[in-house]
């Protein structure tokens, strides 16, 4: 990442003509570094909030939801990359209302033996 870094400063150099310390440079890498496992750690949260082991496009652009510029930036990326491709459909999830109506609805009542009589 730092030698990255020293290559944009360097390009900047020369685009603005003027000087960038090495320091200036290792600070910018440095918060780079920083911002980088920041984000991973919140693509890892919001991916398991919702209780997936995968990050997916909806998480970076979660992460990114701030920024509008970038936002705009990444859905236009998504729909590029999807384009023709049919999205897979995501499966509901049932809740306990759900559930519990249709195994009381599945299920036959009890029903004593002497009820007939």
């Amino acid at each position: 990442m730092h030698y990255t870094t020293l290559k944009i400063c360097q390009e900047t150099e020369e685009k603005y003509d003027t000087q960038i310390s090495q320091q200036v440079v290792a600070a910018i890498a440095e918060t780079l570094w920083r911002q980088t496992e920041s984000f991973a750690v919140d693509l890892e949260m919001f991916a398991r909030h919702a209780k997936r082991s995968v990050i997916s496009p909806d998480d970076v652009k979660l992460l990114v939801r701030r920024n509008p510029h970038l936002l705009k930036h990444i859905q236009q990326l998504h729909a590029e990359q999807t384009a023709g491709r049919e999205e897979p459909k995501k499966r509901g999830r049932k809740g306990k209302k759900n559930m519990k109506s249709t195994d009381s609805a599945a299920a036959p009542e009890d029903t004593d033996d002497n009820s007939n009589i």
